[in-house]
C-alpha cells in the first residue's frame, strides 16, 4: 500500500499589526495627525488671547494655522 504525504501548511494568525488593510481601514496616521492639529490649535488660540497687545504678525501667524486647519480637514474629511 502506498503512503500518502501529508502537508501541513501554517497559516498566519490575521491581527492588527499584520494585516495592512485592517490597519488602514482604521485611518490611523490621519486620526493621529488631525489630534495634533487639534492640540496644535487649542495651545495656538490660547497663546494668542493671553497676549496683552497683538501684533499683525502675530495675527497673521494664528490665521495660517486656523487657515491650514480648514484645508487638513478637508483633506481628512475628503479621503476615502
Amino acid at each position: 500500500m502506498a503512503e500518502e504525504e501529508v502537508k501541513v501548511v501554517e497559516v498566519e494568525r490575521v491581527s492588527w499589526y499584520n494585516n495592512p488593510e485592517g490597519f488602514d481601514k482604521w485611518r490611523v496616521f490621519p486620526r493621529i495627525l488631525i489630534t495634533l492639529y487639534g492640540v496644535m490649535f487649542y495651545k495656538t488660540c490660547d497663546w494668542f488671547m493671553t497676549l496683552p497687545d497683538p501684533t499683525n504678525s502675530q495675527s497673521a501667524f494664528v490665521s495660517v494655522i486656523v487657515g491650514a486647519g480648514a484645508a487638513w480637514f478637508g483633506l481628512y474629511v475628503g479621503k476615502k
